[in-house]
């Protein structure tokens, strides 16, 4: 759906593609691809997509805020549907398209719509509306189907982007998904929807409706520039404090690629430094990122490092793999109930931002390939403090060539009024849930 006051935003967004479009229709091609032919006779079309069915067994503590619902062990379901198209105009422009749709049934949800009516203060029971996922952004392209106590149907369309690639880089307009630093586990200089730590599936990040442009050159490397534009949630209008716009250049100093990023993120001031190279056969990775606080009393800013090693071997004729990470979020607390409390943290948790409460996290993950076909994998993120975290183990069996089945379980681990064990939510007597859950999610891709 349209929003009022952004049809200029889109008729110069239109002029500046199509003034592109036709230069680059008219830029020298290949000369062997595009010989003696016109531009029509090049097009070409790629479609595919995937359907995913997940099935789930989810557990409530007793004490928890699903304590007014109910605390029995609950049945869950989702299942997704994308759609991809790629339409390839020229060798320097293509349109791309990815349409999604989403089911979700079960006890939590139910649980979750019930709180929602009747403790809608309640974490729990502010369940996240998928109609609103756009709320903030240019384009409002997600619209629920229907909503019932028993389950929720939506759709969206998460990619809708314009590409076209000059001889010194590339320029893409629209709904797009950008990632940026050398996190694995955590990734504080990644600002744009960033996977959450516990994320197995990390195929697609959610799009953003944006602006970017890449630049190579041979003596600086690569420097992109981003615009984000984005809607003030009261007003609607789109605003430059809800914005953002950020540049980060990519370099090689010897063996170390280096990234150097700066922004203005939501009226605030972001910079960045990264790096990553080689130790023997090992590759680490670091970030360190530094943020103003565009409303805080008694602070100016707040770090964020990140650093993180992997490696590859064999051991008894089994490829495996492993990774350690350390992760350190300055605007964390010791009492995490205070930190719920924290208009900085609560705000950044809201955008998608920020993952942790605490402040020092050591987390790791290992893959044993049993088989070409059958991959295990177990993963732990920890916070050093607690100590408390989650255990994620998991694995992957590819049944067919465009078809896998994968399962596994998040188990949380720590003492009440650690992190992860379950703390107690501001002004409520109830606790986080902190109960395992566990999954078998079938994907098919075509």
């Amino acid at each position: 759906m349209m929003k009022p006051g952004k049809n200029h935003i889109c008729r110069f967004i239109f002029f500046f593609v199509l003034l592109l479009f036709v230069q680059n229709l008219r830029a020298g091609q290949d000369p062997v691809l595009y010989e003696n032919k016109a531009w029509y006779e090049n097009v070409d079309n790629r479609f595919g997509g995937h359907l995913r069915l997940e099935g789930g067994v989810t557990g409530y503590d007793s004490g928890s805020y699903y304590e007014p619902v109910g605390t029995d062990t609950g049945m869950d379901g989702l299942a997704n549907v994308r759609l991809t198209d790629k339409l390839i105009l020229s060798e320097k422009i293509y349109f791309e398209a990815h349409y999604e749709a989403f089911l979700k049934w079960g006890d939590t949800y139910k649980k979750r719509y019930d709180l929602q009516r009747y403790s809608p203060s309640l974490p729990g029971g502010q369940v996240p509306d998928p109609s609103n996922m756009d709320e903030r952004r240019l384009l409002d392209l997600t619209k629920t189907v229907k909503e019932t106590e028993d389950y929720i149907l939506w759709n969206r369309l998460d990619r809708l982007f314009f590409s076209i690639k000059p001889s010194w880089g590339d320029i893409i307009i629209g709904r797009q998904a950008v990632t940026w630093g050398n996190g694995l586990i955590f990734n504080p200089m990644d600002l744009f929807n960033p996977f959450s730590p516990s994320d197995t599936i990390r195929d697609y990040k959610i799009g953003d409706d944006l602006v970017s442009v890449r630049f190579n050159t041979e003596l600086s490397g690569e420097f992109n520039l981003l615009y984000v534009p984005r809607r003030d949630a009261a007003t609607g209008e789109v605003d430059f404090k809800s914005s953002s716009i950020a540049g980060k250049s990519h370099f090689f100093a010897g063996d170390m690629e280096i990234d150097v990023m700066g922004a203005v993120h939501y009226n605030e001031i972001v910079f960045g430094l990264g790096g990553a190279g080689y130790i023997g056969d090992a590759a680490w990775r670091t970030d360190l990122v530094w943020s103003t606080l565009k409303e805080a009393k008694d602070e100016k800013g707040y770090f964020e490092f990140v650093a993180n090693i992997d490696y590859s071997w064999e051991w008894l004729k089994k490829n495996m793999y492993g990774l350690i990470e350390y992760y350190h979020n300055g605007l964390g607390e010791n009492d995490y109930t205070d930190a719920m409390r924290n208009p900085q943290v609560m705000e950044r948790i809201g955008r998608g931002e920020l993952f942790a409460l605490g402040k020092n996290y050591l987390s790791g993950q290992i893959q044993v390939e049993l088989h070409p076909l059958f991959n295990i994998y177990l993963s732990i993120i920890n916070n050093i403090k607690d100590p408390s975290g989650i255990i994620q183990p998991w694995a992957i069996l590819s049944m067919t060539q465009n078809s896998n089945l994968q399962f596994g379980a998040n188990i949380f681990y720590g003492k009440k009024e650690s992190e992860y064990g379950g703390f107690l939510i501001p002004d409520t007597n109830y606790y986080t849930n902190a109960a395992p859950n566990a999954y078998v999610l079938f994907a098919c891709y075509f």
